[in-house]
């Protein structure tokens, strides 16, 4: 009895051990999850003649040949320490995953493992972009999945057929299977596997000594298997005498050894495969993963192994086990143990001589080295990442006044590396404006004003019409600011109005008129320029107060002389021209002032925020292209009166510009080349070259726009471009990157020359830091929209009275 009772005891004990020690994996397998992380893999596509060239691989089994010895070389993460032989080695998942018309490549791997997996995978694929990113969802938006393990018919000592002993690239029928699905179906094959202790080659050796000895039947729990082999030992015949058929037996045989032998000779990593699919149409579904389960029968070795899909598992298990990671499969389900030679056969990154399929995901842009003088201090623009290798790439401020130019298509990145360092100069304590056309850029800047700079925020917002802040195109300080003021007005007109309607004559009478109203005491405005040629009085109690005599004589000999005719030609023409500056009531509040709401000098030496939402949506894009205009205008008249501030006491001050060709004249060159000893670093962004070149009123400025940026700018980035641009562009780049490689660029991915120690460098490949991770504080946002409104502007029902009596119409 007491035997029974120790029996029992002890059996319980052991039986509550292992449940302990399996709850005790499971939690660990949870932990393990979460500490994963997934890599996604692009190859370059390489079929330009000049990768032809340089091709140095002979066919796809060398090809093939380099995954095989990056498995190899991932036996590195095997631990001997006990708890990893307990609790089970750390694994790595190789995956294909079909989302979306694209097949893509990851590998998954533990965080600590990260920076070693990709060393080694760039290792052997030297041009391979690695991407951490996140996990694709092939689930969402989808009813229906189905799911299959695969697995060897035959103990894990019996090959598969692999890459050495096919005739074509196996992963073709694998990507092909993945080509037929539809939009609306998503499929993934996930490798998992882990390393293993070399008894499995002992294991082999063994098997293979049986092999030789004739000896062919193994240990297995299939009753009728064990009946099978029970019957072939005791049926033996004791017939020692060799025979014809023996001797072919026997050489048969030797051959099946030397290839189970073969297989124990490379590295090997413990199994599991798993397939799935999803969609929403049911039998599509079910089709589709019998497809892909198909693309698995080149592996099929006679006389050796084959991959089959049992028949008998829970499908729900199977997805948990694919979305966490866990190496389980039914305890039924034999070990698989592959090779590397095996692995590479059914996964290997892809190459476009022997891949084709057009889903494949490409790397359709060439990555270049940063250069070795890329400084360590100054703003971040983002990484060079190159064989696994992260650099930082800033930029310093002295270089900063050398200018920054950005040019990319539409939703490529551009803008997003204007408030990357809008941002930083913020944090920084810099004087910034920021003129955007769009209104997002402006918007997402104001979370990030350090709330101690709360008195430095100035926000002109024109949308925004219940306290109008004032911008008086019409100041100056100084006679010689007057004829500047007037030629950049000037300059202005005719990029809004065009050369041919805003002619050499009327410029003549709009330079006239605009030098009289800058001389008049109580100022002037854009606004009061139609009443100068409709109110006789008030033309004359103007013209009483010029001080410039050229512009004296012109009112009073050569206006004064005009016949009647020639006068009322004029003034219909000025009405057309003008009356939207004085209908609209929102622009002429704003530019009817006689007094700017701020001092654009002021802004610069005391190192202010000036954060300009100039939205087409909200403004219309006239609009927006005057007010832009005259503040660009404004603060190059700031940056020249820096001329008479001591060199020392020019505080660096940022401007960036989205979209800039709307807003500049002439007067980009001079301040491209000049404003940098007037500490003024500009930073400017657009969409393509041709905006530099339109045949609209400044044909001729818009060409010298496009000379002045490439004679000037020192630091240039380029993201995704247009055909066109890129033959241009490819030029500047050369010969680094070709037309190609700037027309094909990924998304959030460029190029750039940066200017170090004013001297630009080789070109490379960066990757700009995404600013949109983070969200700021967005009621500081509009904390600081209401101080600007209340410091700023002036009241609206006030600020009509004051300009409707001025103009006349009171």
């Amino acid at each position: 009895m007491n035997y029974i009772i120790f029996f029992t005891s002890f059996l319980a004990i052991v039986i509550s051990f292992f449940i302990f020690l399996k709850i005790l994996k499971r939690k660990n397998d949870y932990k393990r999850t979460l500490n994963l992380t997934f890599l996604k893999v692009t190859l370059p596509k390489k079929n330009s003649d000049l990768d032809e060239r340089k091709e140095t691989t002979k066919d796809f089994k060398e090809m093939i040949g380099l995954m095989e010895q990056l498995f190899a070389s991932l036996k590195s993460i095997q631990s001997n320490k006990i708890i990893k032989k307990i609790m089970g080695q750390d694994l790595i998942s190789f995956e294909y995953v079909a989302h979306e018309g694209e097949i893509l490549f990851y590998v998954v791997v533990p965080k600590n493992y990260k920076y070693l997996i990709e060393k080694q995978i760039n290792g052997f694929y030297t041009d391979a972009i690695i991407e951490e990113t996140t996990e694709i969802n092939i689930f969402k938006n989808r009813k229906y999945y189905d799911a299959k393990y695969i697995d060897t018919k035959k103990e894990f000592f019996f090959p598969i057929k692999t890459y050495q002993k096919l005739e074509s690239d196996p992963i073709n029928n694998i990507t092909n299977a993945f080509s037929k699905l539809e939009e609306d179906e998503s499929a993934a094959i996930q490798i998992i596997l882990r390393p293993v202790d070399d008894d499995w080659q002992t294991m082999c050796s063994k098997a293979s000594n049986k092999i030789m000895n004739g000896k062919v039947s193994f240990f297995t729990l299939n009753p009728i298997k064990l009946l099978i082999n029970l019957i072939e030992a005791f049926s033996v015949s004791d017939d020692k005498s060799n025979t014809p058929q023996d001797n072919k037996t026997s050489a048969l045989s030797q051959e099946r050894a030397k290839t189970v032998d073969e297989k124990g000779d490379k590295t090997g990593f413990e199994t599991i495969i798993r397939v799935i699919a999803t969609g929403n149409n049911k039998s599509m579904v079910e089709a589709e993963i019998t497809n892909i389960v198909s693309s698995f029968v080149q592996f099929n070795y006679p006389d050796f192994n084959k991959f089959i899909s049992p028949l008998y598992y829970n499908k729900k298990t199977l997805i948990k086990n694919y979305i966490f990671r866990y190496f389980r499969k039914p305890f039924y389900l034999k070990k698989m143990i592959l090779n590397t030679e095996e692995l590479a056969s059914i996964f290997h990154f892809p190459h476009i001589r022997y891949n084709s399929t057009p889903e494949i995901k490409w790397q359709n842009f060439k990555i270049v080295k940063a250069p070795t003088n890329i400084p360590k201090e100054g703003l971040l623009l983002g990484h060079n990442i190159y064989r696994g290798v992260k650099k930082e790439i800033r930029i310093k401020t002295e270089d900063r006044f050398r200018h920054f130019y950005v040019i990319g298509q539409t939703g490529t990145g551009k803008s997003s590396i204007l408030q990357v360092m809008a941002r930083q100069d913020l944090k920084n304590g810099e004087g910034i404006c920021v003129i955007d056309p769009h209104g997002d850029l402006a918007r997402d800047l104001l979370p990030f004003i350090p709330r101690e700079r709360a008195d430095d925020v100035i926000i002109f917002d024109p949308s925004d019409t219940s306290r109008p802040i004032g911008l008086n195109l019409l100041e100056a300080n100084s006679e010689e600011e007057k004829e500047l003021v007037a030629m950049d007005a000037m300059n202005i007109m005719i990029k809004l109005f065009g050369n041919e309607v805003f002619g050499p004559r009327i410029q003549d009478y709009f330079r006239n008129a605009v030098l009289t109203l800058m001389d008049y005491p109580g100022g002037g405005a854009i606004t009061d320029v139609m009443r100068l040629f409709t109110d006789t009085e008030f033309q004359k109690d103007r013209v009483r107060h010029v001080k410039n005599p050229i512009v004296k004589a012109w009112w009073e000999k050569t206006f004064a002389s005009m016949g009647d005719r020639e006068k009322a030609e004029i003034i219909p023409y000025f009405q057309a021209k003008f009356s939207g500056f004085t209908t609209n009531k929102m622009m002429r509040n704003i530019i009817g002032q006689v007094k700017s709401s701020f001092d654009i000098l002021d802004v610069m030496q005391s190192g202010k925020i000036l954060i300009v939402n100039l939205s087409k949506g909200r403004l219309g894009d006239f609009n927006s292209k005057l007010l832009g205009m005259i503040l660009v205008s404004k603060i190059q008249m700031a940056a020249m009166r820096r001329d008479k501030i001591e060199k020392s006491e020019r505080r660096d001050f940022f401007l960036y510009i989205d979209e800039f060709q709307n807003y500049v004249t002439d007067s980009i060159e001079s301040i491209l080349s000049e404003a940098r000893k007037y500490r003024l670093s500009l930073n400017i962004a657009h969409q393509y070259l041709g905006q530099l070149e339109q045949s609209d009123a400044l044909t001729k400025s818009n060409l010298n726009l496009k000379q002045a940026i490439f004679g000037n700018v020192g630091s240039i980035m380029s993201y995704k471009i247009g055909p066109e641009d890129g033959e241009f562009m490819a030029k500047y780049y050369a010969p680094v990157f070709s037309e190609q490689d700037l027309v094909n660029m990924d998304k959030f991915k460029a190029t750039m020359k940066l200017s170090v120690d004013n001297q630009p460098t080789t070109p490379f490949s960066i990757i700009p830091v995404n600013p949109y991770l983070d969200n700021g504080e967005t009621q500081l946002a509009k904390a600081f929209t209401e101080l600007s409104k209340l410091k700023y502007g002036r009241d609206e029902a006030f600020v009509s009275k004051e300009i409707e009596y001025r103009i006349g119409t009171k």
